[in-house]
């Protein structure tokens, strides 16, 4: 476990406890991706991701069940950004292929969704999502158990073409996007672009890092902007107009680099 705030630990322990007590002997694990296993991970800015892994498919009383815990015992220990989680079975991640397969999905954005019709939106959040393949490729590389098998006997690698598609399908609108996400567009396209380079997947702040050392220097104000704003400061933003000047040679500069792949 990465050294975090006391009540982002609270927090991973109550989720696995959560996740024993609701699923039983069905648990396989649950492992944490995103911002916390990658190193940047800030309460005020990030939220948490994780994966919970069972062996057979949930019955809709259990999903409703986990929903429920989620809401009443974790809800209140979460950062700034809430809890993001998807539940998925073994024989999908031994047998699946992109986009994989959920069981349940759960983030944010999905709140008001749930609060109005809890049992149907466990009886239709399921299904296939793209950025399961991102997901997983971060948990293969650098996921945390919170508890559960060990990642190496759950998983499986992620092929370089499934990440780029799934990771693709975030940045490829980053112009008609930039201006309402900048921080999040900026740094993801630098991201993207770093994995290109070298293979290894980054951390938003990672991959800005590596832009700032990487892309052309004119670039450099813009990305420390999205870095300072990431970390939770306030700064101006930048013009639109470069914020778009960005988006389009960033976007060019992948395109141009996947068709030598």
């Amino acid at each position: 476990m990465p050294d975090v705030d006391s009540k982002t630990t609270k927090l991973i322990q109550n989720l696995a406890a959560v996740a024993k007590t609701v699923f039983g002997a069905n648990l396989i694990g649950v492992y944490i991706h995103g911002s916390l296993a990658l190193g940047s991970y800030n309460r005020r800015v990030s939220d948490l991701d994780y994966l919970i892994v069972v062996e057979g498919h949930p019955s809709q009383a259990t999903k409703l069940e986990l929903m429920h815990a989620t809401f009443a015992q974790l809800m209140r220990d979460a950062p700034q950004k809430g809890l993001e989680f998807h539940v998925i079975t073994q024989d999908e991640l031994e047998h699946g292929q992109h986009p994989f397969r959920f069981e349940l999905h759960y983030s944010p954005m999905h709140h008001d969704a749930y609060l109005t019709d809890p049992e149907g939106y466990v009886a239709t959040m399921n299904g296939t999502d793209p950025d399961l393949a991102v997901h997983l490729a971060v948990v293969w590389q650098n996921g945390i158990v919170a508890c559960g098998r060990p990642i190496k006997e759950v998983f499986f690698p992620v092929g370089a073409t499934d990440y780029f598609d799934s990771a693709w399908r975030d940045v490829r609108d980053a112009v008609s996007e930039i201006g309402d996400n900048p921080v999040y567009t900026v740094l993801n396209l630098c991201r993207m672009r770093a994995f290109q380079y070298d293979g290894v997947i980054r951390s938003k702040a990672g991959g800005g890092r590596w832009g700032l050392q990487h892309l052309e220097p004119r670039d450099n104000a813009l990305i420390e902007w999205a870095l300072t704003e990431y970390a939770g400061s306030d700064a101006p933003a930048p013009a639109s107009a470069e914020l778009i000047r960005f988006a389009q040679s960033m976007l060019a500069q992948i395109s141009a680099a996947s068709r030598k792949l």
